[in-house]
């Protein structure tokens, strides 16, 4: 009888880190069998997890697990090689409530840095630019396990010689490289992914001050696995939430936009916002010469607390018994973030489900 344990796998993995390895993240591979995969995190491979967590592993699988390993990441977590995993067309679906939006956190304070695993669906796209830098400098929200939603000026509004290059799930702290910590409690280290494709709403026009149909879909190059860090929101698909009338409630915005002090925040902050009346928000952008449209909402209005530059393209979410949906994209808002008054804008998600399920592949 051989005795051993899921643990004894991870530390299997964590002393093959010295010997070095060629591949690095999401990168094709080939297992021990010769399947083909993708090298990523043991987390996203759910034939090595079912192996680590049985009470008893052979000799031949520990071996299996060793020999599995393709490379290191950030922090010295070990990569495997994944077999079934790949890049390419697979089809995606609309996740129902059973699936997604399920934040295991539950505390809420607006305008507080968020919990490590609180907002499990907020993504951070990354940009390269021309001098060869690279950034964070917008949100989204994961849908499902190959798509985020965003705002289209995240696209198409960017500065000039900028590329959209990736998109970072599960982070935390953007300014830490290996795995998140908070009160004793680490994270698992974020997950970056390439690109498949970027779908742009056809009726958006990056030079309407209104930014109508500001709507994107950016599809990864493989699907990702879930955890308690890496989740979907649920949309409102359904009836009851697709015509739900959500103004003088609260709503919740998380990303990693400007704050009071005028800086990028390097945590995940979340603020609570009052969604407003479409009409009485319309009246206070027209004279700008922005003339809003059903297809957007409002929220905010009270001085300090709003989203702001960078926080673009993130989530406006409610909570709906146990399950939370993505209500608004962050689109724009005044000049000086958290005017008294003045709403922030935001692309009513509701009104674009259609568009969405008949974009995604």
């Amino acid at each position: 009888m051989f005795r051993s344990c899921g643990l004894l796998v991870f530390v299997l993995l964590a002393t093959l880190i010295a010997e070095g390895s060629a591949l690095g993240q999401n990168d094709p591979c080939i297992n021990p069998v010769g399947d083909s995969g993708l090298c990523v995190f043991l987390r996203e491979c759910q034939p090595l997890v079912d192996i680590y967590n049985k009470p008893l592993i052979s000799p031949d699988e520990s071996n299996f697990v060793q020999s599995s390993r393709c490379g290191v990441a950030a922090g010295n977590k070990p990569l495997v090689c994944c077999a079934g995993l790949s890049v390419g067309p697979r089809k995606a679906t609309l996740l129902r409530p059973n699936q997604c939006g399920l934040d295991l956190s539950d505390r809420l304070v607006g305008g507080q840095a968020t919990e490590l695993n609180e907002y499990p669906w907020t993504a951070v796209i990354q940009y390269r630019k021309p001098n060869g830098n690279y950034g964070f400098h917008c949100g989204g929200s994961v849908i499902n396990t190959r798509y985020i939603i965003t705002a289209a000026h995240c696209i198409k509004a960017i500065p000039r010689g900028w590329d959209v290059v990736g998109v970072r799930l599960g982070e935390y702290d953007l300014k830490n490289d290996g795995p998140d910590c908070k009160d004793g409690v680490c994270a698992d280290v974020p997950v970056d992914l390439g690109i498949d494709k970027i779908i742009v709403h056809e009726n958006y026009n990056a030079q309407n001050k209104a930014q109508h149909d500001d709507i994107a879909l950016i599809r990864f190059n493989r699907d990702v696995s879930f955890s308690e860090y890496i989740r979907a929101i649920c949309l409102p698909v359904d009836d009851a939430e697709r015509y739900r009338n959500n103004v003088g409630t609260a709503a919740f915005a998380a990303g990693w936009g400007r704050t009071e002090t005028a800086s990028s925040s390097d945590k995940k902050l979340k603020v609570e916002l009052s969604i407003t009346d479409l009409n009485k928000c319309s009246s206070v952008y027209r004279p700008s010469g922005v003339v809003l449209r059903d297809t957007q909402m409002c929220a905010g209005g009270v001085y300090g607390k709003d989203t702001c530059s960078g926080d673009s393209g993130g989530p406006l979410m409610k909570r709906i018994k146990s399950n939370w949906f993505l209500f608004g994209i962050v689109s724009f808002g005044p000049n000086k973030c958290g005017t008294k008054d003045v709403p922030g804008v935001y692309t009513n998600v509701a009104k674009y489900i259609d568009w969405i399920e008949n974009n995604i592949e």
